[in-house]
C-alpha cells in the first residue's frame, strides 16, 4: 500500500514538472519569438525606408512632369488664343476701313478713283511713308491723293510700275504743299499745309488767303487746287490758331480726322 502512494506522489510530482516545464518553455518560446518579431519588423521598416522615399520622389518627379506638360499645354493654347484673336481684331479693323472707303467713294469729285492695299511700312520711317501694291500699271499718277480711315493720309510720292510710295501727312518734312480749304459759317478760307508736329500730333497750316476769324472747330478739307486738285476730302477740325510777331501772318494747327496709325487699304484719287 505504502509504495502504491509513494508511486502516485511521483506521477503527480512528475506531471507537475512537466506542466511548469512546458509553461516555461511557452512563455519563453512567445517571449522569443516576441523579440524576434520586433526585430524583423525594425529590420523591414529599415529596409523600406529608401524605398518609400524613392516611390515618393519618383511620385513628385510624375506631378511635377505633369504639371509642366499641362502648363506647356496651356500656353500654347493661350498663344493660339492671341493669335486668332488678333488676326480677327485685324480682319475687323480692315472691313471697317474697306466700309469707310466705299462710303467716301461715292462722296469724292475724282474722275480717277483706285483701291489698293498696303504691303511695306517700315518701322523706321512709320511715320513718313508707306508703300502700295499697285502702280503705274493701273494707272496711278504722281498727283494723286491717298484716303484711309475716312479722310486725308497723304500723296504720291513715288511711282513704280507695280508698286507706289505714299508721303504721309504725319511726314515732319512733308513738302508736297497740299492745299485746304477752312470752313467757318459761310466764310472759306484758304491754306497750305507746312508740316506736321509730331509732339502734339496736329497738322500745320499756312498761307491763308483770307484775315477772316477761324474758330476751334471748323472743318478743314482739301482745297482742289494745285497739282493735288481733289477738293473736300476730310482732312480735320481746328484746334488753335496762332499768330506770327508781326500779325502779318497767322498758322492753323489741325487734328486730323483719319487714323494713321493703323493702315490696311487705301484709295488712291485724282483728276487727270
Amino acid at each position: 500500500m505504502n509504495r502504491f502512494k509513494k508511486s502516485k506522489y511521483v506521477i503527480i510530482v512528475f506531471i507537475s514538472v512537466l506542466i511548469v516545464s512546458a509553461l516555461l518553455v511557452t512563455t519563453y518560446s512567445s517571449a522569443v519569438v516576441t523579440k524576434v518579431g520586433d526585430g524583423i519588423s525594425l529590420v523591414d521598416r529599415v529596409v523600406q525606408k529608401p524605398f518609400q522615399w524613392f516611390n515618393s520622389i519618383k511620385s513628385d518627379l510624375g506631378h511635377l512632369t505633369r504639371t509642366y506638360d499641362e502648363n506647356e499645354s496651356l500656353k500654347k493654347q493661350i498663344y493660339q488664343l492671341v493669335v486668332k484673336s488678333n488676326e480677327a481684331e485685324s480682319l475687323k479693323t480692315e472691313n471697317e476701313q474697306l466700309r469707310q472707303l466705299l462710303d467716301m467713294k461715292s462722296k469724292l469729285q475724282a474722275t480717277k478713283i483706285l483701291a489698293t492695299d498696303v504691303i511695306m511700312r517700315s518701322p523706321v520711317s512709320w511715320q513718313q511713308e508707306l508703300t502700295l501694291d499697285a502702280g503705274r500699271l493701273k494707272g496711278v499718277s504722281e498727283n494723286m491723293l491717298v484716303i484711309a480711315n475716312g479722310g486725308l493720309i497723304g500723296s504720291v510720292s513715288k511711282v513704280e510700275d507695280n508698286s507706289t510710295v505714299v508721303n504721309l501727312l504725319t511726314n515732319t518734312e512733308n513738302a508736297d504743299k497740299i492745299s485746304v480749304k477752312i470752313q467757318h459759317g459761310s466764310d472759306v478760307i484758304y491754306g497750305i499745309i507746312v508740316g506736321y508736329e509730331k509732339e502734339n500730333e496736329i497738322l500745320k497750316i499756312s498761307q491763308l488767303n483770307s484775315n477772316a476769324d477761324i474758330s476751334v472747330g471748323d472743318k478743314v478739307t482739301t482745297g482742289g487746287l494745285g497739282n493735288f486738285n481733289v477738293k473736300d476730302i476730310p482732312v480735320g477740325d481746328v484746334v488753335a490758331t496762332t499768330h506770327s510777331n508781326d500779325y502779318l501772318t497767322r498758322e492753323v494747327t489741325v487734328k486730323l480726322t483719319a487714323n494713321i496709325k493703323d493702315l490696311y487699304a487705301v484709295e488712291l484719287v485724282g483728276n487727270s
